[in-house]
């Protein structure tokens, strides 16, 4: 997966500048890496991976908004003016990734679970 493929689909889903962007990089490395290794060794096509990076993006930027708001959260008032970040972002970056897997879960499912035996 290309840095710059999913770098270029995070600047279109999330809006921000190229700047801003660049501060996020290693978060944005973080998910192709995580992504990498829940897919290896599978054989995709053209169009699958195409998918898979934007999924990619996608993932990046609810991690971002995540993050964003831990550090950035709260109050700010300047005289008559008051303005408050609100968790809004992170729900609809989630809302935004529980969209993505489920249009990618003909290709890949992020959401796989299984339990294994345990012995006493």
């Amino acid at each position: 997966m290309s840095l710059k493929d999913v770098l270029n689909r995070f600047a279109l889903v999330s809006g921000l500048s190229q700047e801003d962007i660049s501060k996020w990089v290693f978060v944005i490395s973080d998910c192709i890496k995580f992504f990498e290794s829940r897919t290896a060794n599978r054989n995709f096509t053209e169009s699958e991976r195409a998918r898979l990076v934007h999924a990619c993006a996608v993932y990046a930027y609810y991690k971002y908004s995540m993050i964003n708001f831990a550090y950035n959260s709260g109050k700010f008032k300047a005289g008559d003016v008051e303005i408050t970040q609100s968790e809004d972002m992170i729900d609809k970056a989630h809302k935004m990734w529980q969209e993505e897997k489920r249009e990618i879960s003909d290709v890949f499912d992020f959401d796989d679970f299984a339990f294994y035996g345990v012995s006493s």
